[in-house]
């Protein structure tokens, strides 16, 4: 009898334990299966990136916000992939997403070469901004804010200071005086919209304030990854004012002789491409079609086109097209009413073709458009996917890759996965 009742309760247990065995068996396979599903939200991205033109980069291109290629996609019954990125501007529904990527061009490169721009961002604090320049600058001199390799060493976990670029963007939590709740905001995902996670106040991680909006840290304004291709939107380097020969100039921008003399000599000492405004050259061009004079307006059509740069790749710049307000007056020079008249103008007129069409639109001035071409771009090479794949049961994975398609072929710069 004792022998029956021990023989049972071993065959209820080895039964009880097949089956969590089984469920637990089901659940990863579930989970291997959510996480090919997001896999292929990004090999969706990627295609439709590789298939994008080379010219300006915003919202009218498909990878912007485009449901039918990006919203729970079904990859078979009950299996789906969604593509998702920061809400529009100003939206009524914070919780919205918007489904598409998230340009990083949109964003303040920390890794870039004016100050005054990390100062402007939101909610940062001239400490941290401080601190940010002494963790990329290659010295010992520690600013008033800030800390160089003595502080870092003492901590009781000590790691060492970068001295150079930032190369990942959560490298900033590493940074004296940025504490999570400073870099991820109230934006405890990252994905730039309102969960239910990001509206209780401080019930569930992240601590927030329950109004239906969303407080983005310095993750939601910055990034580390974007930077300027020396190219013309052809993708052929930019013509080097400070280095061509008169015959070049002749030939490719299709000035008049004593033109290229002038150009030729005043580029081998000009710092800024607004010095060749003025310069006119003697005699009748040959036709109509040749430039004989460099107006205002003819360096800002030709922009994207030229250089005084030898470098291949240059700090990165804000995307006029894609950046919101906030980032736009971050910009050296930027006014709010500038922004303001830039937003407006892409929003009734559509994408900025080129930077040319801040001057011919009425959209700035020509003083205005002197203090901050140098800071604007309107292309991007550097893009965000957030994939989230689903189950039929509910399962979700969800990946953050950043790449870049700027080079010869795609590279990726950042995985994140749970």
């Amino acid at each position: 009898m004792w022998l029956l009742l021990i023989v049972g309760l071993l065959v209820l247990g080895l039964s009880r334990s097949a089956r969590v065995s089984a469920s637990l068996g089901h659940a990863q396979i579930e989970t291997v299966q959510a996480q090919w599903l997001a896999r292929a939200g990004v090999e969706q991205a990627l295609a439709i990136l590789a298939d994008d033109g080379v010219n300006a980069d915003g919202p009218a291109d498909l990878w912007y916000d485009e449901p039918g290629e990006f919203e729970n996609v079904p990859l078979a019954d009950g299996f789906t992939f969604r593509v998702t990125a920061p809400a529009f501007e100003n939206s009524e529904d914070p919780a919205a997403p918007r489904f598409g990527l998230d340009d990083e061009a949109s964003r303040v490169s920390v890794n870039g070469q004016r100050p005054r721009q990390l100062n402007r961002l939101p909610e940062i604090t001239p400490s941290q901004v401080d601190a940010i320049l002494d963790w990329r600058d290659d010295n010992e001199e520690a600013r008033p804010g800030g800390a160089e390799r003595g502080h870092y060493n003492q901590l009781d976990f000590p790691y060492l200071i970068r001295n150079g670029a930032f190369r990942t963007h959560r490298e900033l939590l590493l940074v004296k005086g940025i504490e999570p709740e400073d870099f991820f905001g109230e934006d405890g995902n990252l994905n730039g919209t309102l969960e239910r996670a990001e509206n209780d106040g401080d019930r569930t991680w992240p601590d927030d304030t329950p109004d239906r909006q969303l407080a983005l840290g310095l993750a939601g304004h910055t990034t580390v990854y974007s930077y300027d291709p020396n190219t013309n939107p052809a993708g052929s380097p930019r013509i080097n004012l400070s280095e061509t020969d008169a015959n070049t100039l002749t030939t490719s921008l299709n000035f008049t002789p004593s033109l290229a003399e002038e150009v030729a000599e005043r580029g081998r000492n000009a710092d800024d491409l607004f010095e060749f405004v003025g310069l006119r050259g003697e005699g009748q061009p040959e036709d109509d079609n040749q430039t004989r004079e460099i107006t205002f307006e003819w360096i800002a059509d030709a922009w994207e086109y030229l250089t005084l740069e030898d470098d291949d790749r240059l700090p990165g710049k804000v995307n006029i097209n894609t950046a919101t307000r906030d980032v736009l007056e971050t910009v050296p020079g930027m006014r709010p009413e500038m922004a303001e008249a830039i937003v407006g103008h892409r929003s009734a007129q559509g994408d900025f073709a080129g930077l040319g069409g801040l001057i011919r639109g009425n959209v700035l001035t020509q003083e205005q458009f002197q203090r901050v071409a140098g800071f604007l771009t309107v292309r991007s090479n550097v893009f965000r996917i957030v994939s989230e794949g689903r189950t039929p049961s509910g399962t979700t994975y969800t990946l953050a890759v950043v790449v870049d398609r700027g080079g010869d072929q795609f590279s990726i710069l950042d995985w994140r996965q749970p």
